[in-house]
């Protein structure tokens, strides 16, 4: 419905754009000339040029953004495994550690007095 609402006045108000400037002007472009144009198409026409420029512009910055998050993405995967080796690593140590105490400590009751 909004679409809608912000369709019919974008063209209410290039409607009215059209019936207030009914001049005709002549275009030129380096050796291109149009002459006998009216200048409601001038003014429609910059507004569109505009309206596609920034539009590619931003898909410009849009695909650059996604690559470096694509890059972001694959360097926090590549920690998370690294995150979860270390983890192993030190559940193997502790039960290393654990196995080595018990060991020491029925030495030293064997030992004691």
């Amino acid at each position: 419905m909004l679409s809608l609402t912000i369709l019919l006045v974008g063209g209410s108000i290039i409607a009215f754009l059209s019936l207030q400037n009914t001049m005709v002007v002549s275009l030129h472009f380096l050796d291109f000339t149009i002459p006998n144009l009216p200048l409601y198409y001038v003014i429609i026409g910059s507004m569109l040029v505009g309206l596609l420029l920034s539009y590619v512009i931003y898909l410009v910055h849009t695909i650059i953004t996604n690559i470096s998050l694509f890059g972001k993405d694959k360097k926090i995967m590549k920690e998370k495994q690294q995150v979860a080796e270390l983890t192993k690593r030190i559940h193997q140590l502790e039960l290393e550690n654990v196995k080595l105490k018990k060991e020491t400590d029925s030495e030293a009751d064997t030992n004691s007095i």
